[in-house]
């Protein structure tokens, strides 16, 4: 990433009174923030620890009188200019533009205004709509501002959806009109709260997100506010003062906006969370983080071979199932007698078996698949050519190949558009069970997954059909 120096100024570290000369550099779209502390230097080299490796926080005002908070800085330079000056350079996460703070401890904030770009069409909203037209007036699109959506609130703090949006200006002659929206999450707390504490709830909903799109995405445009930090007018009005945070969290952001997603692309959308519960997948959100990376990472993933998409999803699947439902063979052996004591007495020896089967000293990836196909026997999965009963192992015998290279296993393995097909069963399976995990309904659920494993079903049936013509 390169940088370009920003400011020269001078800087205190963590709640020392000594000042540092130093330059500040920058590159705003790519989130660096880089700060080049000099000490002037004659005699022997200065020791490597003369400052901090770590600095929480770092205080500064430039020359030109600009106050500059950094957070979070980590070294990443040192240089010893003989006879001259010794050089430290930090790499900082936060950077507060326009303000200073005595200590960390009081940067402190009770609203921030965040974006995420490329997420407008899981919105499902516009600033802008195409009037009828009426016969009087010809006009190609009108504002139609809408206000923020709240995704969820509690008496600690609330998190609303929000769309901002451009506007021309007054100077129309002009060969190109720009309009653009801006997708925001806003997180407002009923107490001033630090930067960690936003980004935490930031992140949690991004990841909701990236899971309903099935595509990483990273933070862009950052907003804080505070009711210590405002402007005062004359009529002893005050008004919090906006204030700016360049940041590194600007990761993998989108590119793909403008690709047109249909229906069965998303898990589920903005109007569909009101049906979810949020508040548990706070609770849950750092036990799944594990099984969430392996989901985003084999879909968007072009780079993953079709066999590493597999083992992807496959562990994804086993490690859901120890991390949630059951991790050692005592406890899965009474999750089975639980299981099937709902069924009818003619059924349970072999519902028994079939979930048992291999797991003599462990539980077997064979009998976690199978519980989790059975779905405590609420939904039917599809499995294409592949029965139920035999899933299990058929996706048991072809992991261990894909991860041993057994060659006892290799005719028993999937490949080619099998192997393909059996990635998309997987997911669907997983994606159940992540739905369950964020509070949707059990109907909304089972409509859900039959709708995201439709156009693979579809495919499947054209080509046995076409396959049956050619025999005939």
């Amino acid at each position: 990433m390169e940088v370009s120096l920003s400011a020269t100024g001078n800087w205190k570290i963590d709640n020392s009174e000594k000042e540092y000369y130093g330059d500040l550099y920058l590159n705003k779209d790519e989130g660096g923030i880089a700060l080049y502390i000099r000490i002037p230097n004659n005699g022997p080299i200065m020791s490597y620890f003369e400052l901090p490796l770590n600095i929480p926080f770092i205080k500064g005002s430039t020359m030109n009188g600009a106050k500059i908070t950094l957070l979070d800085c980590v070294r990443i330079k040192t240089e010893s200019k003989v006879g001259s000056e010794e050089v430290f350079g930090y790499q900082a996460n936060f950077m507060l533009d326009g303000v200073n703070f005595e200590t960390k401890d009081d940067v402190r904030f009770s609203k921030m205004k965040i974006s995420i770009p490329g997420i407008i069409e899981w919105g499902n909203i516009s600033n802008y709509s195409k009037p009828k037209y009426d016969g009087k007036r010809d006009v190609l699109i009108e504002l139609d501002r809408t206000e923020p959506i709240e995704i969820y609130s509690n008496g600690e703090y609330s998190l609303s959806y929000f769309l901002d949006y451009s506007y021309p200006g007054y100077n129309l002659v002009q060969e190109e009109i720009t309009l653009k929206q801006s997708p925001y999450l806003i997180i407002e707390s009923n107490s001033l709260q630090p930067l960690e504490w936003f980004m935490g709830k930031a992140k949690q909903m991004k990841r909701l997100i990236e899971i309903a799109l099935a595509e990483p995405f990273g933070f862009d445009k950052m907003i804080v506010e505070s009711p210590e930090i405002y402007y005062e007018f004359d009529d002893n009005e005050k008004r919090n003062r906006a204030i700016e945070v360049i940041h590194a969290n600007k990761e993998n952001i989108s590119n793909n906006n403008n690709y047109r997603r249909l229906r069965h692309d998303f898990l589920f959308r903005l109007n569909e969370l009101r049906n979810a519960n949020f508040s548990k997948w706070q609770d849950i959100s750092l036990v799944m983080e594990p099984i969430i990376e392996l989901y985003i990472d084999s879909l968007y993933n072009e780079k993953l071979s079709i066999s590493r998409h597999f083992q992807n999803m496959v562990q994804a699947l086993e490690t859901y199932h120890s991390r949630r439902l059951c991790n050692t063979l005592p406890d899965f052996k009474k999750r089975v007698e639980q299981l099937i004591s709902i069924r009818p007495e003619g059924f349970k020896e072999e519902d028994r078996k079939f979930l048992l089967k291999g797991s003599f000293k462990y539980v077997t990836l064979r009998s976690r698949l199978a519980d989790l196909l059975i779905a405590d026997y609420t939904f039917r999965f599809y499995t294409g050519e592949i029965s139920h009963l035999d899933f299990p192992k058929v996706i048991a015998d072809t992991r261990n190949y894909y991860t041993h290279y057994d060659k006892k296993l290799e005719d028993r393995a999937l490949k080619g558009e099998d192997l393909i097909n059996s990635i998309h069963i997987l997911r669907n399976i997983l994606e159940f069970y992540l739905l369950k995990e964020f509070g949707f309904g059990e109907e909304f659920i089972h409509e859900r997954i039959r709708e995201r494993i439709k156009p693979i079903k579809i495919s499947n049936d054209v080509k046995k059909t076409d396959q049956s013509k050619r025999h005939v």
